[in-house]
């Protein structure tokens, strides 16, 4: 299977590159063709993410509910699933799908940049070229021939690779080379690549601003939440040990995301009625169920109303001098907060010590 996709991807290089014959384009329009076919999918995992959030408290009132009876609460599940026209791995699925065609893709694009390894093929070029043979180049030398990969061997591109040419030139880069390869010669030759390199950071970094923007209130993993801040720096960095082309690649897949969260952003997370909007508001009310279960289980003490008095703070105003709170007849024990009187009806001592009162009835 993944041999029919690398054969599809080539020849769609090839493609383009019989539509404009230069090796930059050829990557720009392959890019953007791909981009392009997989954005449904993207969509509709955007979309089935929404859904998931916005049903969220529905769900969680059914695991709840069932939480004692496993299979009752996947028959639940799956009946609310049905009901609302949704699909549980909606928001994976897609990505899953599109994460081997961009391998691909990859390897289509660095596929090309490929020269020959082969010492018998090395010394055959060589000897064709009217050289000695004597001074072959080393091995992962500049001056080596093209041997792209995937391509069909009757296509222009294919031909124009290995009909000795060592080098893809495309707006003053050589797209078979690496940035580092490039400074290592001349820093002033290497001031393009370090632009698209430049290009590459920059727009990674507004991408993880669209989607942070319109994600707020959100709860994030914190493993995902450190992810997302090193990942737009890991990728320019990559970029320094890779051939030109696929900067390229980089930079086209990137700038044509950006255009594509923005979509997103208008289309789902726009207005009060958006899907995004709708999903905002379940994040917050089950936010704010989770912290009023929370505060009911903390042991502390909670009023109904704000303001309103405890029962344990109107017991302790009778000791603050306070209005007392009334004793139940007939009880001679305990404190009322009033000093003893003869005349008092309930038990207790009332006389003073040493009267003839002062005795027992026996």
């Amino acid at each position: 299977m993944f041999d029919l996709f690398f054969d599809l991807i080539a020849s769609t290089l090839a493609f383009f590159y019989d539509v404009y014959p230069s090796y930059g384009f050829a990557v720009m329009c392959l890019t953007l063709a791909v981009m392009v076919v997989v954005t449904p999918l993207t969509l509709k995992s955007t979309r089935s993410m929404l859904q998931m959030q916005r049903l969220q408290p529905e769900l969680k009132a059914i695991q709840n509910r069932y939480k004692d009876d496993r299979q009752k609460m996947n028959e639940e599940l799956m009946a609310f699933y049905q009901e609302n026209n949704i699909n549980p791995l909606g928001g994976c699925l897609p990505l899953l799908v599109q994460l081997p065609v961009f391998l691909v893709l990859f390897r289509v694009v660095q596929g090309i940049t490929r020269r020959v390894t082969d010492f018998g093929l090395q010394a055959g070029w060589t000897a064709g070229s009217g050289t000695d043979a004597g001074g072959i180049s080393p091995l992962g030398n500049p001056d080596l021939p093209f041997d792209p990969e995937n391509l069909p061997a009757d296509s222009e591109m294919y031909r124009d690779l290995t009909s000795g040419t060592t080098e893809m030139d495309f707006i003053s880069i050589d797209l078979s080379r690496t940035p580092l390869e490039a400074a290592g010669e001349s820093i002033v030759g290497a001031l393009p690549y370090f632009v698209l390199i430049v290009i590459v950071l920059i727009s990674s970094l507004y991408q993880q601003r669209q989607i942070r923007g319109r994600n707020t209130g959100a709860q994030i993993n914190p493993q995902q939440e450190m992810i997302m801040k090193i990942l737009p720096w890991m990728l320019p960095v990559f970029s320094l040990t890779m051939p030109a082309a696929l900067v390229i690649y980089f930079v086209v897949s990137n700038l044509y995301r950006i255009g594509q969260q923005g979509y997103i952003t208008q289309s789902l997370y726009k207005g009060e009625d958006s899907l995004g909007a709708q999903a905002r508001r379940s994040r917050e009310e089950a936010s704010n169920s989770e912290s009023s279960r929370t505060t009911k289980g903390s042991g502390g003490r909670t009023t109904e109303k704000k303001g309103q008095s405890t029962p344990k703070r109107n017991a302790a105003q009778g000791k603050k001098g306070g209005k007392p709170a009334a004793r139940a007849k007939g009880t001679g024990a305990g404190r009322t907060g009033r000093a003893p009187t003869r005349h008092g009806t309930g038990g207790g001592r009332v006389t003073k010590p040493g009267t003839q009162n002062d005795k027992r009835k026996r």
